[in-house]
């Protein structure tokens, strides 16, 4: 089973998509902001660091967060992962590639900017990491604006309109491509048109990563 380098814009469903190959497949589910706040929390010295860097309003640097992703991925002991939000720049995707070994694959979330915009517009998420849709029926809560998992109520986070959503999905864009090129150049990289059925995408990751 290949390990999966998730490359997607805002709305386009990673998060759905890491929890359902997690369920059947036991991935580790591997996020850079989870992994800076586990670092903080540890009160280690590197945990040090980045808390006085994020306190400072600073970028936590690519050497910071690659030291970070080589200490998380040697502690899981060979279980396949899903890097969810790493690499975002060439020089990382680099340097990746010294940490780890060929047997992934980078997954590229292919969503159109108008249909981004439907499911931003109706996206609520639940304090548990569940995301839900308004806008899509297979995403709707089963109970109005209650979580189905743990039952608590739903939220719209406050950069879910569509002026700040568009300026998102453009930034992600621009700051891509160099890392298409680079997966694409390796013949790494798959796309996956995401305009479709939540279990018709999770089905052709799954083909994905069982080739």
């Amino acid at each position: 089973m290949k390990n999966i380098i998730f490359i997607a814009p805002p709305a386009a469903g990673k998060g759905t998509q890491s929890n359902m190959l997690k369920e059947k497949f036991d991935y580790a589910h591997i996020s850079t902001g989870d992994m800076l706040r586990e670092a903080i929390n540890s009160g280690s010295k590197l945990g040090m660091d980045v808390k006085n860097i994020i306190d400072k309003g600073e970028l936590v640097s690519d050497d910071i967060i690659i030291k970070l992703v080589e200490e998380k991925l040697a502690s899981l002991n060979g279980k396949p992962f899903i890097l969810d939000g790493f690499p975002r720049t060439l020089n990382q995707a680099k340097s990746l590639d010294n940490i780890i070994d060929d047997n992934y694959v980078a997954i590229y979330l292919d969503l159109s900017e108008e249909e981004a915009v439907k499911r931003i517009t109706g996206r609520l998420t639940c304090s548990c990491g569940k995301s839900y849709n308004v806008n899509i029926d297979s995403l709707k809560p089963k109970a109005e604006g209650i979580c189905d998992d743990c039952g608590n109520a739903l939220i719209k986070r406050d950069d879910d309109n569509v002026d700040a959503f568009k300026v998102r999905f453009k930034t992600f864009l621009d700051n891509t491509n160099g890392l298409l090129d680079y997966y694409e150049e390796k013949n790494k990289l798959v796309k996956i048109n995401v305009n479709r059925d939540v279990l018709e995408i999770f089905n052709d990751i799954s083909g994905v990563i069982n080739d």
